[in-house]
């Protein structure tokens, strides 16, 4: 059975899973020339510098026009681009079903695997997780992907493993659907500080991995130190850049940085974090 802990209180607006905040402006960083990754710089600072750490990438670009971008064959039929890291090594990437009704071999995770649905549906025995879906499998998990297409955020702490499967015991992993209404009452946002709430989702500590949802609802800023953020409602600042909703920023290593986030002006910003 999948962990959703219901019941929990969180409040609305705008949460940084550092993973994605709406825009009611919509109002998005210039386009790099070269989208394979990663681009040499990308969102535009005000004081006329660059994200130039980060690769910054539009979620609906790549899922509407992914071909120009630097994929490798993962398995058959599934490609994968590598945002941070080496494909032997804890990474964040991209995976992509190139067929509809994809998947991929049973496989053993020894650390944490955090995944996001940006568009489509990945199923295995733990059930179906559509479009805007993040869970979470914990160290000593496995599954075998079936039924699966679309686009996805992955984060290793470890890579999957495809021999040890017999290593695979029971879990339960933490299932999280960020589309949903009532998102911020599901969940126990506590304030940070005035206009700032978080909700770190509960992982184990030995899986290598920690995530965190930060909601900004005034004219607060938030630190939040990890590998990536995924803008999931409202519009987000980011190190001063401006971000809509499905915009993802990675750190082009996978050594934790820190980054100032803040809601753009006249909104609230919510955004998934993640970091090894």
């Amino acid at each position: 059975m999948t962990n959703r802990l219901p019941g929990l209180p969180i409040v609305a607006c705008c949460l940084v899973f550092l993973a994605e905040c709406s825009s009611a402006t919509n109002s998005r960083p210039p386009a790099t020339p070269d989208r394979r990754l990663p681009p040499d710089a990308s969102g535009s600072l005000p004081d006329g510098q660059v994200l130039s750490t980060e690769t910054v990438l539009d979620l609906n670009d790549l899922k509407t026009n992914p071909t120009p971008y630097a994929w490798f064959d993962f398995r058959p039929n599934v490609k994968k681009l590598i945002l941070a890291g080496a494909p032997e090594t804890q990474h964040v990437a991209i995976l992509w079903y190139t067929i509809a009704e994809g998947g991929v071999g049973l496989h053993y995770h020894s650390k944490t695997e955090s995944v996001y649905v940006i568009d489509g549906t990945q199923t295995d025995a733990k059930g179906v997780y559509p479009t805007g879906t993040v869970y979470f499998n914990p160290p000593g998990s496995g599954h075998k992907i079936t039924h699966s297409t679309g686009f996805f955020v992955l984060a290793y702490a470890s890579p999957p493993d495809f021999k040890n499967t017999t290593l695979i015991g029971e879990y339960s992993p933490v299932r999280i659907d960020t589309g949903a209404p009532d998102l911020t009452s599901l969940y126990p946002l506590k304030e940070s500080k005035s206009g700032v709430r978080i909700f770190p989702v509960p992982l184990v500590d030995a899986g290598g991995m920690s995530a965190a949802f930060v909601e900004i609802t005034s004219s607060a800023d938030y630190v939040y130190v990890g590998n990536y953020l995924l803008v999931v409602k409202g519009s987000c600042e980011i190190q001063g850049a401006t971000f809509a909703k499905n915009w993802l920023v990675v750190g082009k290593t996978v050594k934790p940085r820190p980054y100032k986030i803040a809601a753009s002006k006249n909104s609230s910003c919510m955004a998934l974090g993640v970091s090894f």
